[in-house]
């Protein structure tokens, strides 16, 4: 792969986009890295197009009308309660601080609230869906600038569609936005280590990569710099890029996003200058231009800032970090996992269906990674790698850990990509083997016969079968009419219209005929018209699981949220009758303060065990003598997440 001049291969380098043909080809089979295309980076069209697929990608599963998940209604509750107590900095469950992520999620997720109000669930993914889209840009952007345009739009299309970004990227979880800022974050180091006029540019030009006189990737011209020093000035790249480190702390838990971005920098800074050590003295230039006591200071304090507002309001939060980072309790117990778990999770779900040509990429770029100091390549493999040994040492591990881990990994598999494109258009076989009306024989009948064998288990309603047989046919003759003409960026469209139908028709009629809480949401739905308007709603939060956030969600806004069900003895509680929502094992319990009457009851709840675990709508009518209690011992951050028992009215 590495020539003699040091450079590589370009990939699918046509104006159009995935461009197979023609001079294209040529460049590809030459192995050589077409400079003019990596200075044009991204052209506004190839924006526009990484936006439509992500819209298509996205949009379908956010206007699906799946219900929220278990996990899933966290945030938006969260965000919902924000914009009725105004506690912005540090999110509230009731009167229960709930500690366990950073505000700036709520923030996004309360002002599309805001904006269009709980009209669907569409509202609360559409955040996570723009961040997905910041995400994909960004790493199109970055694979634009290092490796050509070519490759650039590959890794924006391997990244919007690879299993685990499409998945939070639907979803109204927080995960999205610490994979957003980190790519942010890496995309101000690269234009800081890979630009040469990157110090007269201001951020904002971030996602406009037409510089003037660029370096070469392999910083070539590094030389020309002038010197930095520990208290001088820096370009405004390298000062976002602080900021944003620190901006990681108000997003996700300290130390989570910036830990392993900064590994995976000092690593990259140290091995060039190791390798400029076997060739004179060591060039520390690039390490000094990120030794900044400005830059340090602004990170420290951004990063520090919320974490010491949470500390100094509930010095209770110290117990829960410890309880996560320590890996106290079951629930930690629960996601240990060895070393080894990331090294197969990633390429077995994270990364699919994307897997091969990621395998693909990373053995291509071996050798360049290894040998040039200061190369795309090394930084792509430095940011993957590292990344992700980092992330490995802590023993609680959850998928979700790797979303700011895969933008290089999408790097790679763009690159192989173009590697299966050089082999594909270039490969020897008989010509009538790559004609449409072969595929369509030879793939599209047999896929179609497949579809009307299994008919009767494809979930969906009638004629779902014959709109997936259309689909398919329509992708194997996209991929063959590519093939025949040696078209790349038809070969690339079939495979992504076949994942955009693939999850969606997943996300609307597979998960939606998985769905356990369907029981639970049409019980919910009738709650509102059963209890009166005069009357307190209550909703149990000790139901063992999170559940309960996704209970208060979808209830009106005047529902009211229990810590446990002694606070039903809070002495503030006025009304002779209540209602309260809570598991159906409970009634024992409710009938030591009154008169229950079950009003309604879910046909059946989220992982069940027994009817027991059925989510349960109770009158309870209180006993006159009912001893009550003032409400004013404090709930700290363990308690709240009932990751610690109490506190408890009346013991």
């Amino acid at each position: 792969m590495d020539g003699g001049d040091g450079r590589l291969s370009a990939g699918v380098a046509g104006a159009g986009g995935f461009d197979c043909n023609g001079p294209a080809m040529d460049t590809m089979v030459e192995h050589t890295l077409d400079r003019a295309d990596a200075r044009r980076g991204l052209r506004w069209r190839d924006v526009a197009a990484l936006l439509i697929l992500c819209a298509l990608l996205y949009g379908w599963g956010a206007f699906a009308g799946a219900p929220l998940t278990m996990h899933e209604a966290r945030l938006p509750q969260l965000a919902r309660e924000m914009l009725h107590n105004g506690q912005w900095v540090l999110p509230l469950s009731g009167v229960r601080p709930w500690l366990e992520r950073p505000p700036v999620p709520h923030w996004f997720t309360a002002a599309s609230l805001a904006i269009f109000g709980r009209t669907g669930e569409w509202v609360v993914r559409l955040p996570a869906a723009m961040a997905g889209m910041i995400l994909v840009l960004l790493t199109a952007w970055m694979a634009g600038r290092g490796f050509g345009r070519s490759v650039g739009l590959l890794s924006g299309a391997v990244m919007a569609s690879s299993f685990e970004v499409y998945r939070y990227a639907t979803l109204a979880e927080d995960d999205i936005y610490l994979a957003a800022v980190v790519a942010a974050a890496m995309a101000c180091f690269v234009m800081a280590e890979f630009s040469s006029d990157a110090d007269a540019r201001p951020p904002a030009t971030l996602l406009l990569p037409e510089f003037k006189n660029p370096i070469p990737c392999d910083g070539a011209d590094a030389d020309a710099r002038p010197p930095t020093r520990f208290l001088g000035g820096r370009t405004g790249a390298v000062a976002l890029f602080f900021l944003l480190l620190g901006a990681m702390n108000w997003i996700k838990g300290p130390a989570v996003g910036a830990v392993p971005v900064v590994a995976a920098m000092t690593v990259f800074l140290l091995w060039n200058g190791w390798d400029s050590l076997r060739t004179g003295p060591v060039d520390w230039r690039p390490i000094r231009r990120y030794l900044w006591l400005w830059g340090w200071i602004a990170f420290a304090a951004l990063a520090l800032l919320w974490p010491y507002l949470a500390w100094r309001r509930y010095p209770s939060i110290l117990d829960n970090w410890m309880y996560d980072y320590r890996g106290q309790g079951e629930e930690n117990f629960q996601f240990a996992k060895p070393f080894w778990h990331y090294f197969v999770q990633l390429p077995g779900l994270a990364l699919l269906p994307w897997t091969p040509a990621v395998i693909w990429g990373l053995i291509a770029t071996t050798r360049t990674a290894w040998r040039r100091a200061r190369s795309f390549e090394r930084f792509t493999w430095v940011w993957a790698v590292v990344s992700l040994v980092v992330l490995s040492i802590p023993g609680r591990k959850h998928h979700h850990y790797l979303l700011p881990t895969i933008a290089p990994w999408a790097m790679l598999g763009a690159i192989g990509l173009r590697e299966f494109a050089k082999v594909l258009f270039n490969g020897k076989g008989p010509e009538w083997s790559r004609r449409p009306s072969f595929g369509l024989a030879a793939v599209g009948l047999p896929g179609v016969i497949a579809l009307a064998i299994f008919a009767g288990e494809i979930p969906g309603p009638r004629g779902i079968v014959v709109a997936l047989s259309v689909a398919w046919l329509a992708c194997v003759a996209l991929f063959y009419v590519g093939l025949s003409r040696k078209i790349g960026r038809g070969v690339m469209a079939s495979i992504l219209l076949g994942l955009i139908v693939g999850y969606g028709y997943a996300m609307t009629f597979i998960a939606g005929e998985g769905d356990r809480t369907a029981g639970d949401m049409a019980f919910l739905s009738r709650v509102p018209d059963e209890v009166p308007a005069t009357a307190p709603l209550l909703v149990n939060a000790a139901v063992d699981t999170l559940d309960f956030f996704r209970v208060q969600y979808y209830l009106p806004d005047r529902a009211r949220l229990l810590h446990n069900l002694t606070y039903l003895r809070d002495e503030t509680i006025g009304a002779p009758t209540v209602y309260v929502v809570t598991r159906a094992r409970d009634g024992s319990e409710l009938g030591t303060l009154g008169a229950v009457r079950i009003v309604d009851q879910s046909a059946k709840s989220r992982r069940e065990r027994d009817p027991g675990d059925r989510f349960t709508l109770f009158s309870l009518t209180f006993d006159k003598n009912l001893k009550r209690y003032p409400a004013t011992r404090p709930i700290d951050v363990l308690q709240a997440m009932q990751r610690r028992p109490g506190p408890f009215l009346g013991r």
